[in-house]
């Protein structure tokens, strides 16, 4: 991570200089929701475009789902429920032009689906991207279908000329229909799917339940609030001691320096385990014995596995959140999400109830603020002559795109996510709850920065830690992570 490219510094000085000098703060008396109508975008959609801006080329970004339809759905529902979807939302409809003052806004344009092969094929919004698309031959089963996935999850977007979304479907040789789903994140979060999703799954539009989406306040945090991140970031995930976690080492680069290194995308692979249910159930249990949600337990579980991995005990992990306001209603605001740096600080002669306690006490302080953006916090923090994070590991707690979406009688759909082959961090640590809330353990990473085996490691580690923390409450925390490395060695 302290690799320093000319690639890399060209990449930063555009940044820095798009990003200007000041923190972004709202007026006084202009609420976060003001102007929505003008298709102007929100804070959080705002550090997704000037990210997208940088790179075009970039598939980072890019959310790809194969969903299988059957029962009661035809090709033609399916299809009529797509178009329903996007006709209803702003946030798919669109592409982004920048005024003359520089600012985004969505524009809304028409597109239209087209058959590519009738009665079999259709799509929208694909055009060039399907050119790289294997041509079929003989009948369409799943092997196509994740071919066309793939080919459509490893296309850039040019959300200047076309919407951030790609759709194709397909009437398969199994009776199924398939349909390959492919968005830009500037569009869409993790809040996103009930709404847009359960318009497809259920062919209607749901009407506005008076309910905000979110209850957090609508308007941003002001300057007191931000006041007191920056002093939490320094005193804590930005503080001059803070070392790499899976080196070791404290960056070489200065703090000027550092701000031009960490951004470029990686290839990346993924490997999943799932986790067995009973032992979510016990985590339920440690859980409320700590006084914590199974989420930030998760997240804590992140930590104690990275420090059995690395020897890290203090180590800085990125653990992303979302941060919707009341009034931004999914259908006109897409990405609300943030980023919010998490330091944990172990204590190898703690038990292990202890050090749980010390890690979601870690999670809770960080979340408090959770609704000053990311991209704020770093201005700031390099206005104050502060470096860029010191962290290589994301870790993540999510909900599958179907959870909690009702299917209507007599069908049935699930849903597969489609990897796009890009590592955004050298390690990433997602646990993903599904719709019959059976969780499985996602690791990415860039065989750039960690081999196959390391990866592989990481992965066992974290669902045996899933496995022993419940039995394992008084042991130290020390001969708890010996115990750890020693199953996993053996």
């Amino acid at each position: 991570m302290n690799l320093l490219t000319d690639a890399r510094m060209e990449l930063m000085r555009r940044r820095l200089a798009a990003a200007g000098a000041s923190v972004e703060r709202a007026p006084a008396n202009v609420t976060a929701v003001d102007d929505i109508s003008d298709g102007r975008l929100r804070i959080a959609e705002r550090r997704m475009w000037k990210i997208y801006d940088l790179d075009r080329e970039s598939i980072s970004h890019n959310i790809g789902l194969v969903l299988h339809f059957g029962g009661t759905y035809t090709l033609d529902s399916v299809i009529a429920s797509f178009e329903l979807m996007v006709r209803n939302a702003d946030v798919l409809g669109s592409v982004v032009a920048v005024d003359d003052a520089g600012i985004p806004r969505r524009v809304p344009v028409r597109r239209d689906g087209r058959w590519v092969e009738p009665g079999a094929i259709w799509e929208w919004g694909t055009s060039s991207a399907s050119e790289d698309i294997p041509v079929a031959t003989g009948p369409i089963g799943r092997a196509q279908v994740n071919a066309a996935a793939s080919a459509l999850a490893k296309a850039p977007f040019d959300l200047s000329a076309e919407p951030p979304l790609r759709a194709r479907v397909h009437a398969t040789e199994s009776g199924e229909i398939s349909m390959v789903l492919v968005v830009h994140h500037l569009a869409v979060d993790d809040t996103s799917w009930s709404l847009l999703l359960g318009a497809l799954i259920s062919g209607s539009w749901p009407q506005a339940s008076g309910e905000p989406v979110s209850r957090r306040p609508d308007t941003p945090p002001g300057p007191e609030v931000l006041d007191r991140a920056l002093r939490h970031a320094t005193a804590t995930w930005a503080a001059p001691e803070v070392r790499f976690p899976l080196s070791g080492a404290l960056p070489e680069l200065t703090a000027a320096q550092s701000w031009l290194a960490p951004l470029s995308d990686n290839d990346g692979v993924r490997l999943e385990n799932p986790i067995d249910p009973a032992r979510i159930t016990a985590l339920h249990g440690v859980a409320g014995e700590v006084g914590a949600t199974l989420n930030a337990t998760l997240i804590a579980v992140c930590a104690l596995s990275v420090y059995a991995l690395t020897d890290a005990a203090d180590h800085v992990l990125l653990v992303p959140a979302e941060n919707r306001r009341a009034g931004e209603e999914q259908d006109r605001v897409g990405y609300s999400g943030n980023i919010v740096p998490m330091r944990f600080s172990l204590a190898p002669e703690s038990t292990v109830r202890e050090a749980l306690r010390d890690a979601v006490s870690a999670v809770y302080r960080a979340m408090e603020f959770a609704t000053v953006d990311y991209g704020t916090i770093l201005t700031a923090l390099r206005n104050a002559g502060g470096r860029f994070p010191v962290a290589e590991i994301m870790a993540s707690v999510r909900n599958a795109p179907l959870r909690g979406i009702p299917v209507p009688a007599n069908a049935r759909v699930t849903c597969e996510s489609v990897f796009n082959g890009v590592g955004n961090y050298p390690l990433t640590f997602a646990f993903e709850i599904g719709a019959d809330d059976g969780v499985h353990l996602e690791i990415d990473y860039q065989p750039a920065a960690v081999d196959a085996e390391f990866a592989r490691r990481a992965s066992e580690m974290a669902a045996d830690v899933v496995a022993r923390l419940p039995r394992s409450l008084d042991e130290r925390l020390g001969q708890f992570i010996r115990e750890i490395r020693k199953a996993e060695s053996s």
